[in-house]
């Protein structure tokens, strides 16, 4: 019952989070001052405005009830909305399944990393959509995980040296390859979000969630592009090695990955 619960209770932070991603200040609207009234007011339809009533809102059942459409206009409603209630859902659940807070220490920790999760999610579906990383969330995700990172070494006599250096060797990994290909191969966005997931995962599974987000990156790339050239998928037409993708979401499905199963791809627990 208490992963019901959470699982829940994770979908409807999911509904949140939508909100969140997409009423965040665009890339484009220079000047604009993130404030909470950004986010203030009832949701409505993107396409006729139309003021949503309390049972459109429920996280992933609305969708299916109303056949993925809106109920007063019809227009197809995205997928994106019960998919990220869904995966917040997950997260939730198999972040309590892989910690199993017993005490208030362990209470902590997984509060502290469901919300860095949370942000993490937020910068997925924003990195998907503009290919860009907001400052203010990746920064907010390097806080928490700085918090969670130095608070564990002191208080966990197991933890490695290692781990203290994951965070500055992915950060500066990432950065090299910026800084050789003048922003043109990776962000510097990408840098920072590797930062955090160093601290947080560790030195095991953060190095662990970069080589899963290079071999899921490259694998989906080579996808589309093929879908593409059989015209399977027309968006992906024009698609080719040198075409732009977002990178942000494929790390933050390793880190998801790796420190939910305790990866260690490059057995780092035994040096």
């Amino acid at each position: 019952m208490t992963l019901v619960i959470l699982f829940v209770f994770g979908a409807i932070i999911g509904s949140f989070l939508n909100v969140l991603s997409l009423r965040w200040p665009k890339p484009d609207e220079e000047g604009t001052k993130l404030s909470l009234s950004i986010f203030a007011g009832r949701s409505s339809c993107p396409s006729c405005g139309n003021k949503l009533q309390w049972f459109e809102l429920v996280p992933i059942f609305s969708f299916v009830f109303l056949a993925g459409k809106c109920r007063s206009c019809g227009i197809k409603i995205s997928w994106q909305y019960p998919l990220v209630e869904l995966v917040t859902g997950l997260v939730f659940a198999s972040l309590f399944i892989t910690i199993s807070p017993s005490d208030i220490l362990s209470t902590i920790y997984y509060l502290i990393s469901t919300i860095i999760f949370c942000i993490y999610i937020v910068i997925f579906v924003y990195d998907a959509w503009y290919k860009i990383i907001p400052n203010q969330l990746v920064y907010s995700a390097i806080l928490l995980a700085l918090v969670y990172r130095v608070s564990t070494h002191f208080l966990v006599p197991s933890t490695s040296n290692l781990d203290l250096l994951a965070g500055v060797i992915i950060f500066s990994f990432f950065g090299l390859i910026w800084l050789l290909s003048k922003g043109r191969a990776m962000g510097f966005g990408d840098a920072k979000l590797g930062l955090s997931i160093g601290l947080l995962l560790g030195a095991a599974s953060g190095f662990s969630a970069i080589i899963l987000a290079f071999w899921t990156g490259a694998l989906v790339a080579l996808s589309l592009m093929m879908l593409g050239k059989l015209g399977f998928l027309n968006k992906a037409k024009g698609l080719t090695m040198k075409s732009e993708l977002p990178f942000a979401p494929f790390i933050i499905l390793g880190a998801w990955l790796a420190f939910v199963f305790s990866l260690d791809i490059l057995h780092v627990a035994l040096f």
